[in-house]
């Protein structure tokens, strides 16, 4: 082991690696489910908002959201709050254009034949 320079698991490994995974789950259903809050809270408050209002929203708070992340993020690293909040909202803005370009173009192709099929 000392060759490898691999650690030793603590006595508690089992109890603090699902204390852990807990926390990450978590942290990770908390900040994820807060762009829904464009989707659900907002529409709520305002009612006549169109759907365009209602992605934009949504794209705010996500960002927002990312940023405090990241900002959160610094307490871990050592890395300044607003250059740690910039680079993952960047880095998640980056990932979510993808993954909506990704989307839009994957609809243009099945939605269209979907739509002739119905």
């Amino acid at each position: 082991q000392q060759e490898l320079e691999l650690q030793v698991p603590e006595e508690d490994h089992v109890q603090e690696s699902m204390r852990e995974g807990f926390i990450m789950f978590l942290s990770f259903a908390g900040f994820g489910a807060m762009p829904l809050l464009g989707y659900v809270v907002i529409p709520a408050t305002f009612p006549d908002l169109g759907e365009d209002r209602l992605f934009l929203a949504a794209c705010i708070v996500t960002g927002l959201v990312l940023f405090f992340l990241g900002s959160v993020k610094s307490k871990f690293t050592n890395s300044h709050w607003s250059w740690s909040g910039m680079e993952t909202l960047m880095l998640g803005g980056a990932c979510a254009t993808v993954a909506f370009t990704i989307g839009y173009y994957v609809n243009e192709i099945v939605g269209t034949s979907a739509d002739e099929t119905h």
